[in-house]
């Protein structure tokens, strides 16, 4: 059987694309890659389509074995990567022969990390899309065990490419409009919240993250939590019963009565996504018109992306056995061992 085959990985792995909008009115958040820029990452090593779907790991990664030969591209957070043992790249699109150990290990920078297989992971698809929703039940869960089918019979480049390393993993300071419920809160609380730094808690998922604040005292609405319930906006950063920040997050509940606050622009989110547990971040206010410009900048970043790829030539004092190569007499064959070390 054609795919790849889990051998053990970490208990909040899940298959991603772009989710399922148009769903939130029937309690249904749209899901998908928690980073849409990741996600177009390995689209881009591979060409793949825009809602092919990947594995989404956040903190820690698995092992793997490849049932059949595959190309396969790495984005997002950078993980330690192994084939049989030997280290490779981040961000690099790279091949697997049948046969072949594939390892991540823990992050080494930001959260949220993809692998992703030429076509796309080909699990079942439900209500027109193949992402882990993991608070409806929808979608396939990733247990070890598991064959993860993938396309056999596509054309692949045997080049493999890379992409340069974003520069949103250093931001610490992000974006925010004002929440539906702003005007709940006072002048004071608001200007409060915009002067504060706060750390990214360890309570975090899917769903949300929660900050932490020190030293400080707790928001509140005006109101209360007397407001009705009503439709969650993605980054919406709701403030709980005792006063503590939550960012909503691709999996969070459609609606709410919990008051928000603020809301971090759409062309920063995922980049707060990524920052690790325990960092300090800080907000800042914007105009929703110069949102809508960053929104359009963001989604230039992601269709350009292609334009980054550039072929990966290796020094030759790198490549593993090198020196038991047929290079004159096998010119092809040489090539082929070669490219299965580039993979």
């Amino acid at each position: 059987m054609s795919g790849l085959e889990i051998l053990s990985i970490a208990a909040n792995a899940t298959i991603q694309d772009a989710g399922r909008p148009g769903f939130l009115r029937y309690g249904l958040s749209a899901g998908g890659a928690v980073d849409p820029y990741a996600l177009a990452e390995g689209q881009a090593l591979l060409g793949n389509a825009p809602d092919d779907a990947a594995l989404e790991f956040a903190g820690a990664g698995g092992r793997f074995l490849a049932r059949s030969d595959v190309w396969l591209a790495t984005s997002g957070a950078e993980m330690t990567l192994t084939v049989n043992g030997d280290a490779r790249p981040w961000r690099q699109s790279f091949g697997l022969r049948a046969g072949d150990e594939l390892r991540l290990g823990p992050p080494q920078t930001g959260v949220y990390a993809y692998l992703h297989v030429a076509g796309g992971f080909q699990t079942e698809q439900v209500l027109g899309s193949r992402s882990t929703h993991l608070r409806a039940g929808l979608g396939t869960v990733p247990r070890p065990g598991i064959v993860l089918p993938f396309r056999a019979d596509l054309p692949h480049s045997q080049q493999p490419l890379k992409l340069p390393r974003p520069g949103s993993f250093s931001r610490r300071c992000f974006r925010v409009l004002p929440a539906p419920q702003a005007d709940l809160f006072s002048a004071e609380t608001r200007q409060r919240f915009l002067a504060q730094e706060f750390r990214i808690g360890q309570m975090r998922d899917r769903m949300g993250m929660r900050l932490e604040v020190e030293g400080s005292a707790a928001f509140q609405a005006e109101t209360g939590l007397s407001i009705a319930s009503d439709a969650t906006n993605l980054g919406d950063v709701q403030i709980t019963g005792d006063g503590t920040p939550v960012v909503l997050l691709v999996e969070r509940g459609s609606a709410g009565g919990y008051p928000r606050l603020v809301t971090v622009i759409s062309a920063d989110l995922a980049a707060l996504a990524q920052v690790p547990s325990g960092e300090l971040i800080r907000f800042q206010e914007i105009s929703r018109d110069d949102a809508v410009v960053e929104l359009r900048k963001y989604r230039r970043e992601i269709n350009t992306l292609k334009d980054l790829v550039q072929p990966v030539f290796r020094d030759p004092h790198q490549i593993s056995g090198l020196s038991g190569m047929n290079l004159i007499g096998g010119v092809i064959r040489g090539d082929e061992e070669d490219n299965h070390d580039d993979d």
